[in-house]
């Protein structure tokens, strides 16, 4: 093979080969990209090493690795984090604010590591039973009687869950809205919440 004359460079030198130590900001570039060849008689005494694991190093000497994307906490792990007096405010914020899908979110997280805790036990029953009159306030009367309003065939355009699909397939221009959230096999609530989202959405009407 012949010989291949090394091109003289200056700057730093990154490897994708085994490590290196640079002398100097002066070496010799092997112009086919197979390495770099140093110069003994340039050698510096501040000295630094390249090592395999930086991919690119630009002239200010700093590392172009792309960085890991930072990881939001999940509810769990900010709960966690906090101290129980901590919480409770949270909890109580959220519900003097009318917030009551928060306060019963966190007083459900906070009694998933206290069941003890009394003080979210109350929170919590107080927030569903807030929700509760909230839906029905919107329904009007659990004694009113629904049916689609869309036709069947564009009900699957709705992208509903298994359980709001059976829920609404309950909703025949006949049943009440009490007997549904009895045969639906959701909790109350929560088929309370599917049924006035159903109505926000205009996909069932009032017919009697």
């Amino acid at each position: 093979m012949p010989h291949r004359r090394p091109t003289r460079v200056r700057g730093e030198v990154a490897s994708t080969g085994s490590s290196i130590r640079v002398q100097h900001t002066v070496c010799d570039l092997d112009v086919e990209g197979q390495g770099c060849v140093l110069d003994p008689s340039k050698e510096g005494t501040d000295g630094h090493e390249v090592r395999t694991d930086l991919r690119i190093v630009d002239r200010d000497r700093r590392s172009l690795i792309p960085t890991a994307p930072e990881v939001e906490p999940t509810s769990r792990q900010r709960s966690e984090a906090s101290t129980p007096d901590e919480i409770h405010r949270d909890i109580a914020d959220h519900f003097a604010l009318g917030n009551y899908v928060a306060a019963l979110n966190a007083a459900e997280l906070q009694l998933g590591l206290d069941p003890e805790d009394e003080s979210a036990r109350r929170y919590a029953v107080n927030s569903r039973a807030r929700l509760e009159t909230r839906y029905t306030t919107r329904i009007g009367s659990l004694d009113y009687v629904f049916n689609l309003g869309v036709p069947a065939a564009k009900v699957r355009w709705l992208g509903l869950d298994p359980q709001a699909s059976f829920l609404l397939s309950l909703v025949d221009g006949q049943t009440t809205v009490a007997e549904v959230l009895d045969l639906c096999k959701m909790g109350r609530l929560e088929a309370l919440r599917v049924f006035t989202e159903l109505l926000e959405a205009k996909a069932i009407v009032r017919v009697a």
